[in-house]
């Protein structure tokens, strides 16, 4: 069976600074409202992941400078994890990604101090521990502690980002009665033999030449990428994959010093991926090594600077990318085609390079 839940939290914390001269902030308040639920039942995935909860997060945020930062508000999807089997005197972690909209963000003539938001919509993470201190049949306490960030992932510039520690108090207030002592089912052993398949992605992005401080409010130029990869899916519910994947920014490199051949303005990497399958929605990680990119040299050193430092070397053989995909047929129905939808932050080992919208199949072998 399923419980739904409310869960109100108040938080405090402080914004972390990430530049030189950041503006002075002060205390950072939050109002968390999460509407989750608690999956009890037998579910496949739910006994692989420890019985997690999901839901969706409603936050409010005073963010300790009116006048430059405004006030953020967040919509986040997430995922909680349960360390044991157990309710009491236990830890949870919470894993959300969505969107934020703040009221200030930069402006050349009304805000020019915050180089940390560029645009009003940005992408949203969120990590969270929890601790259970009191926990009854119809409600529980616990105290929580995390990192948020914001970014709008290259869209709009600056884009420096905003980095927040927090920590809280929160109460869960459930739909149901569940006893204090409850233990959730033990994970079935089952053997579930490896599946193999082969997939294709396309995706479109959009990415704002420049530095993620300068120049400020370029235009958006559009980033086209194509991957092919293969892999084995694990019990169901891990998907590891191998591939190249190829981007064309052609539309970046228009009207640059250098003049630059579509061919010339192509990225082929090798990338390794992970994707932790969660009902029909898959939270996705990939890493790889670029094989081919010839224009970085010079756009690092257009917008960012030296090529000498350590920093360089790292962006420019290293491709990130962070996302969510979801399946329209369920991952485990064995089904010979699946179609999906994603969406990720692409970036240059720890910096973002552009945000993207993807389709693709996967076949299974």
């Amino acid at each position: 069976c399923r419980s739904m839940y409310i869960e109100p939290q108040l938080l405090a914390g402080r914004i972390i600074p990430n530049y030189q001269q950041y503006p002075v902030s002060g205390v950072r308040q939050t109002v968390i409202l999460d509407i989750g639920e608690s999956n009890i039942d037998n579910m496949p995935w739910a006994q692989y992941y420890n019985h997690p909860d999901i839901g969706i997060s409603f936050t409010f945020s005073q963010l300790g400078n009116q006048s430059v930062f405004g006030d953020e508000i967040d919509i986040i999807p997430y995922i909680a994890f349960n360390t044991t089997r157990r309710q009491k005197k236990t830890w949870y972690f919470k894993i959300g990604l969505g969107a934020s909209y703040f009221t200030r963000h930069y402006d050349t003539l009304a805000n020019p101090q915050n180089d940390a938001i560029g645009t009003p919509f940005t992408w949203a993470f969120r990590i969270f521990a929890y601790r259970t201190l009191l926990v009854t049949d119809r409600y529980n306490l616990f105290l929580e502690g995390g990192y948020c960030h914001s970014s709008d992932g290259h869209t709009a510039l600056p884009n420096l980002g905003l980095n927040s520690a927090m920590i809280g108090i929160g109460a869960q207030f459930k739909q149901r009665s569940v006893k204090p002592d409850f233990i959730y089912p033990e994970r079935k052993k089952m053997k579930i033999p490896a599946t193999y398949f082969l997939e294709e992605q396309t995706g479109i992005g959009f990415h704002a030449r420049g530095s993620p401080y300068a120049p400020v409010q370029t235009p958006k130029y559009g980033v086209f990428s194509s991957a092919i990869a293969g892999g084995v899916v694990l019990k169901n519910h891990i998907k590891l994959r191998a591939g190249l994947t190829y981007r064309n920014y052609g539309q970046l490199m228009d009207n640059q010093p250098v003049a630059y051949s579509s061919w010339q303005s192509s990225n082929i990497f090798f990338s390794l991926g992970c994707e932790l399958l969660v009902g029909h929605f898959g939270m996705d990680v990939e890493a790889g090594i670029n094989l081919y990119k010839p224009f970085y040299r010079q756009f690092y050193i257009t917008y960012e600077g030296s090529t000498v430092a350590t920093v360089y070397y790292l962006k420019s053989i290293f491709p990130v990318r962070l996302g969510l995909n979801y399946y329209f047929l369920s991952p485990y129905s064995y089904s010979l085609f699946n179609v999906f939808i994603g969406a990720h932050i692409d970036a240059n080992f720890g910096q973002a390079d552009y945000s993207e919208l993807g389709i693709g199949c996967s076949i299974r072998l």
